[in-house]
């Protein structure tokens, strides 16, 4: 971590036209502390006392890119191909000379969220950093400028910008902002779903390898954002396959996971119908029969809740249905399992396997996970061979079966999936006829389980 200024930054060209008109200039927020941390920003902030309509006749052909103005806030946009900066005027639309450059500037940073988003720079003078958000970046802690429990009350969509921003930082929340977020997390009841939805979306998909981490320190905001996970918790499973409850199982699963984010959910989810599937047998032991299914259920029904867009949502629950599948060591068994999902989905089946299998008895765990190290090699082998039998490969489509009465959509696809299954296995001959009779019988069947 480099924590210095260095040179040349992308926007130099403009901070100096604004210096040199007479305009002093700071670079502020998010684009300072990416750039403190080593990544180059996507939007340079910049903030001046200059007028909109003054910062615009600057950069009216001067050459460093297309402008635009805001009609809300006043903004002067920049764009070339090197970077995109937003000029944002502190003027409050009174002239230069008759307000404080120093003291606008400490107020605006003031009003920041955290304090790694409230250090500012310029040419001339180096950082400014009255709440020493620096110090903060060196640490790896994201704390609120200000009384934490004074910025989240009645905002759950600021308590979820944190968890985001400690995510997408790998850092960890600091102890102020952790309690006053969870004092206030009854507030996150009235943020909508899709927001919600957004939100979890960027720390599945932007959190290193500590997720799991950040999800135990936060578990009461998850919990009160996804309540379909409560029954979780607690609830012991009696088998000797596991040593935790199902929640704390999860969390371990989650600690063995990557950085899919579709991995990740499907993790998190892979095991929430178990409550609702428990039994026991004669000597005690638990089991959860058809837990795959059920969870699958409940996963699509929160997914849908949130907003997720319909390919990933597919996806996640899918591998949710199947994560417990017994797969058979086998180029004919992975050849429909390759068939049914595709090599990338199929390939992320194995990994939820995996991690299931890392949240479980340790014992066990070893011989359990080269097991999966044997069908994932068979998978290679038989995705290098190219051979297997594809829904491409079918002497019908997607078209020939909505004119029998299919509907676009995954019952779609899973039929197709379903009929190349059998023409791989050799229970159906690759004739259209005999797919179209199979393709009819199958949706009678379907319609009568769900009706």
């Amino acid at each position: 971590m480099r924590l210095e200024i260095e040179f040349p930054l992308p926007v130099e060209p403009v901070l100096k036209r604004l210096e040199d008109s007479g305009h002093r200039a700071y670079l502020a927020g998010a684009c300072v502390r990416d750039w403190l941390l080593g990544d180059v920003p996507e939007m340079w902030e910049i903030l001046s006392l200059a007028l909109p309509g003054e910062i615009a006749g600057l950069f009216a052909g001067a050459g460093l890119g297309k402008f635009s103005i805001s009609a809300q806030s006043g903004a002067v946009g920049l764009k070339n191909r090197h970077y995109s900066c937003e000029i944002v005027s502190l003027s409050g639309g009174r002239p230069e000379g008759e307000r404080d450059f120093m003291r606008c500037l400490e107020e605006e940073l003031g009003g920041r969220d955290f304090t790694v988003n409230a250090i500012a720079y310029s040419l001339k003078d180096g950082l400014v950093d009255p709440f020493l958000g620096r110090a903060d970046l060196e640490n790896g802690i994201i704390c609120c400028v200000g009384d934490p429990n004074r910025y989240f009350a009645g905002n759950g969509q600021a308590i979820l910008r944190a968890v985001r921003t400690a995510a997408l930082l790998g850092f960890q929340p600091d102890a102020r902002l952790l309690r006053a977020a969870i004092e206030h997390r009854k507030t996150l009841v009235a943020v909508s779903a899709d927001y919600v939805g957004c939100e979890l979306r960027q720390i599945f998909s932007g959190c290193g390898h500590g997720l799991a981490g950040l999800i135990r320190q936060t578990q009461e905001l998850l919990l009160t954002i996804l309540p379909e996970l409560i029954p979780m918790v607690g609830f012991q499973q009696n088998n000797r396959y596991h040593v935790h409850d199902v929640w704390q199982h999860t969390l371990a699963a989650l600690e063995a996971a990557g950085c899919d984010e579709i991995v990740r959910f499907a993790v998190l989810f892979h095991d929430i119908g178990k409550p609702y599937c428990y039994t026991e047998d004669g000597d005690g032991t638990g089991h959860f029969y058809g837990h795959g299914a059920v969870s699958a259920n409940i996963t699509d029904q929160v997914l849908g809740r949130l907003g997720f867009d319909g390919e990933i949502r597919a996806k996640i629950t899918e591998l949710v249905k199947y994560h417990d599948v017994d797969f058979k060591e086998s180029h004919r068994s992975m050849r429909r399992w390759l068939n049914r999902l595709g090599p990338e989905q199929i390939r992320r089946l194995l990994e939820v396997r995996r991690c299931d299998i890392c949240g479980q008895n340790p014992q066990l765990i070893r011989e359990r996970t080269e097991k999966i190290s044997r069908y994932a090699s068979i998978l290679e082998e038989v995705a290098a061979e190219d051979t297997h039998f594809r829904v491409r490969d079918l002497a019908v489509s997607g078209a020939d079966l909505i004119k029998i009465g299919y509907t676009p959509g995954r019952g779609l696809g899973e039929a197709l999936r379903r009929l190349a299954a059998m023409v791989e296995d050799g229970r159906l001959h690759n004739e259209r006829a005999s797919l179209l009779e199979e393709a009819s019988r199958q949706l009678v069947v379907d319609t009568n389980i769900r009706s």
